[in-house]
């Protein structure tokens, strides 16, 4: 307990009159560092924000990919149905892209593996719907250039 009772001898400080020095700031030379700091910042942002904008845009280029399965499976399973034709499903799956905003699409519909019309299938024949959709048309990030070409999807069904 004898220690906490002593008195505390100040020493001299390296600032102080008798050391000849000016007394040290707590951030001394920050002042110097001030424009190399604004530098780091601007370089270390602007690729962040590259970074941010093309996570964005392969997102959305995922997103695109499932909202055209969901639209070939619907032109899918109207052409199953006996009777329909290949503008019933072209119709059918650009009524769904519409609605979720994306234009702009080609779609294509085969028989069998082979081009003709849905309503001259028979039962057990395949149905497949291909849509495709470019790039550029639904692409949220204008001017990027993360994802490029044509985004495609197909679902296949048999005619009942």
């Amino acid at each position: 307990m004898a220690f906490l009772l002593a008195p505390r001898v100040r020493q001299p400080n390296s600032g102080s009159p008798a050391s000849g020095r000016a007394p040290a700031l707590p951030f001394a030379g920050a002042h110097k560092r001030r424009g190399a700091t604004t530098v780091e910042f601007a370089v270390v942002c602007s690729v962040l924000f590259l970074v941010v904008l093309g996570f964005i845009e392969v997102t959305r280029g995922f997103m695109v990919i499932h909202l055209l399965n969901s639209a070939a499976r619907q032109g899918c399973r109207i052409g199953v149905i006996e009777g329909k034709s290949t503008k019933d499903i072209r119709t059918a799956a650009v009524k769904t892209l519409k609605s979720q905003g994306i234009h702009g699409e080609v779609t294509t519909v085969m028989v069998n593996g082979g081009a003709a019309d849905a309503s001259t299938s028979k039962a057990g024949d395949e149905i497949t719907v291909t849509i495709s959709v470019p790039v550029s048309s639904v692409s949220w990030v204008p001017g990027a250039r993360f994802l490029v070409g044509n985004i495609s999807s197909q679902y296949t069904l048999r005619r009942e």
